[in-house]
């Protein structure tokens, strides 16, 4: 297993993403549509324009805390599609290999 998680929450006003080590429990990345700097910049909050800037956002932020790989497991009942598969797929292309769990 990889030392570092995904976590994506996504609700129909704002995105949030963080990263967060498993034995410590310590965030070591975060990022969201509700921080000033960000929702300056963005035109709506919760669109996959904003998925992609919250994963290379937050792809800057763990490659500064030695982040380079983590692990996503979806929520039970969580659908791997749209803004969360932006969210991903954004952190992969900014170089943070994501390894993906769908069971």
């Amino acid at each position: 297993m990889e030392p570092f998680t995904l976590d994506v929450f996504i609700s129909k006003r704002f995105v949030s993403a963080s990263v967060t080590h498993r034995v410590t429990c310590r965030q070591v990345a975060v990022a969201g549509t509700n921080s000033k700097d960000i929702k300056a910049v963005l035109r709506s909050r919760s669109d996959i324009p904003a998925c992609l800037a919250i994963g290379r956002i937050l792809a800057e932020r763990g490659r500064e805390g030695d982040v380079y790989t983590a692990s996503y497991t979806r929520r039970e009942r969580g659908k791997f599609e749209g803004k969360i598969r932006a969210v991903v797929q954004s952190l992969f292309d900014n170089g943070i290999d994501i390894k993906v769990y769908l069971d």
